[in-house]
C-alpha cells in the first residue's frame, strides 16, 4: 500500500468516525472486496453500505427504546410457553401476530387473568 493510499484510508476512517458512520467504517473494506468479486457498480456498493448503516441505526434505535422503557424482560413468540395456560387458542394468537387486523383497521381485545402475560 502506498503512502498516498494509506493517507486516504486514514482520512476516510477519520471522517467516517467524525460523521458517526460506524457501520460503514466497519464494513467498507469487506464490502469493497465483495463488490470487486461480484462486479457491483459504484452505486450498488454505496447503496449497500448506506443500507447497512441505516439498518444498524434502526436496530440501535429500537434497542435504545426498549432500554428506556425498562421492560423487565423481552418476550417473543419463540419462547412463549404454549402449554400454559392450557385453554389458549394457539392458532388464533399466532394469526394475530401476522397483524392482518391492522390492514383491516380492526381492533383486538385480549383478556386474561393476572399474571398470564
Amino acid at each position: 500500500m502506498t503512502n498516498k493510499h494509506q493517507s486516504e484510508v486514514h482520512r476516510l476512517e477519520e471522517n467516517l468516525q467524525l460523521l458517526k458512520l460506524t457501520c460503514i467504517k466497519e464494513q467498507y473494506r469487506p464490502a469493497a472486496d465483495k463488490a470487486a468479486r461480484q462486479n457491483w457498480d459504484h452505486l450498488g456498493y454505496l447503496a449497500r453500505l448506506v443500507q447497512a448503516e441505516a439498518d444498524a441505526r434502526h436496530d440501535r434505535s429500537i434497542q435504545r427504546r426498549i432500554r428506556m422503557a425498562r421492560f423487565p424482560g423481552i418476550k417473543t413468540m419463540e419462547n412463549f410457553d404454549w402449554t400454559w395456560p392450557t385453554k389458549i387458542n394457539r392458532p388464533a394468537i399466532q394469526n394475530l401476530f401476522r397483524l392482518g387486523f391492522m390492514k383491516d383497521k380492526a381492533n383486538i381485545i385480549i383478556l386474561g387473568g393476572v399474571g398470564l402475560a
